[in-house]
């Protein structure tokens, strides 16, 4: 039986290492997330980003904001794939 990709513990992790590091990267912290939603007119706190970015739980349209808040212009699925086979080798003990 197929593996429900959508709602995977290894997709959640991979959806919150790619925004961790664009965060890390631009040298942010939650509340300049949050600041910057807010600049896009998106309303949320900087506890409840942590915790939505910390489980990869958070919906389509926030996780496109949050790009945007990021000043990420473009997404190379390429990287989440990286990403997503990393996590699934060392879930396998590869």
């Amino acid at each position: 039986m197929a593996q429900k990709v959508f709602d995977s513990p290894a997709m959640r992790e991979t959806i919150r290492r790619l925004i961790r590091s664009r965060m890390a990267y631009r040298g942010f912290e939650y509340r300049d997330l949050a600041r910057e939603l807010a600049a896009l007119g998106v309303e949320q706190s900087e506890s409840n980003l942590r915790s939505k970015v910390n489980n990869g739980s958070l919906g389509a349209q926030l996780f496109v904001y949050i790009l945007l808040a990021l000043g990420q212009s473009s997404l190379e699925l390429s990287q989440v794939e990286e990403i997503l086979e990393e996590i699934r080798s060392t879930d396998e003990g590869g």
